[in-house]
């Protein structure tokens, strides 16, 4: 869904504007919610096709909508959401299963119905008292001249490979950091606690990192990058010796990859803005990177669980992994030293 939608998502913002496709964008959740309350087959898949609508629609307006009205404060406002998504993400994860065992499950489909209807009411209410920051038509028009095609600027393309291997990185580990710790003879209670903590990781992280990098010089930044992907390789490079039930050694990894996958999604995020002029650009951008970067992704867990199961103790899979990390490290360094994506 996010692969289908990200990359037109630009285009709702250049005819609608942005104050009206973030509208519509909340309130296809909203009704995709409200449909999955009537329980049959349709109903659900519907509904879940307009909440993938609308999610995949935010996640590239986000960086727009910083850009546009906190263009001076872009390290702090990318800070505050994407601090906001994890606490969010960790607290419904948390309230579930007590709302659920005390009000059954119909509650939490209603709670899923009932927080997009708040956002909605209050973004209707606040969008009349800020201006509109978009132009709608024309500047579509301007965007997609031929020296602003997004797909085919080789600058775009390490924003693109930077989200792509970060997400395919944090899937991947979501899915199966569980099963190796168990193959390896790990207990599940202690599972259970190192993974609900790889949740917390970039909760730290993204407070400080975003406003760090939008007032580096070119330099710093790449240092930056440079500390991060030391620390990278090194959880990759662990991976080759993942032969053992030591705790000690399954939580340095889980840091690790918590922090690498962490960092390069706070640090793309913030480039989106930082990199480009306009909403519509910063958009078009993050919608290339993310339908992109989703494509990547959405095989990651697929062939590593395909090499996991053929040989658990194989080396192609932490050898493909290794590469990966490489590749997302000089990736992150050509954007550190993009000056603009649209400027030479």
């Amino acid at each position: 869904m996010f692969l289908l939608i990200s990359n037109f998502a630009s285009k709702t913002m250049a005819v609608f504007g942005l104050k009206k496709a973030l509208f519509l964008s909340i309130a296809s959740i909203f009704l995709g919610t409200a449909l999955r309350l009537v329980v049959t087959m349709p109903t659900m898949l519907l509904g879940t096709v307009f909440v993938g609508i609308g999610i995949a629609h935010l996640n590239v307006f986000m960086p727009s909508f910083v850009a546009a009205y906190f263009s001076h404060k872009v390290g702090v406002y990318t800070s505050l959401y994407s601090l906001t998504i994890m606490v969010g993400s960790a607290a419904f994860s948390l309230l579930t299963a007590p709302v659920v065992a005390t009000f059954g499950w119909h509650a939490v489909m209603w709670l899923l119905v009932l927080l997009p209807a708040i956002v909605l009411g209050f973004w209707f209410y606040t969008a009349r008292l800020v201006p509109e920051k978009v132009k709608t038509t024309a500047t579509e028009k301007q965007v997609i001249a031929p020296k602003k095609r997004i797909w085919t600027n080789v600058r775009a393309w390490p924003f693109l490979i930077v989200f792509g291997v970060q997400a395919t990185i944090n899937y991947t580990g979501v899915a199966w950091l569980p099963t190796m710790m168990a193959h390896h003879h790990v207990s599940a209670g202690a599972i259970s606690v190192i993974m609900s903590f790889y949740s917390f990781i970039g909760m730290p992280i993204s407070i400080i990192v975003p406003n760090i990098l939008v007032h580096m010089r070119r330099r710093g930044t790449m240092m930056a990058i440079a500390i991060a992907g030391v620390l990278s390789l090194a959880g990759a490079i662990m991976l080759f010796n993942q032969d053992t039930s030591s705790l000690a050694y399954w939580w340095t990894l889980t840091v690790l990859i918590g922090f690498a996958t962490s960092f390069f999604f706070l640090y793309t995020m913030t480039m989106f803005a930082a990199k480009t002029d306009s909403p519509v650009e910063t958009a078009r951008l993050s919608g290339m990177a993310q339908a992109g970067g989703y494509f990547m992704s959405a095989f990651g867990p697929m062939l590593y669980g395909m090499a996991f199961t053929a040989n658990p103790a194989g080396e192609i899979q932490n050898i493909v992994y290794l590469i990966l990390v490489v590749l997302m490290i000089a990736a992150a360094l050509l954007m550190a030293a993009t000056k603009h994506l649209f400027k030479a």
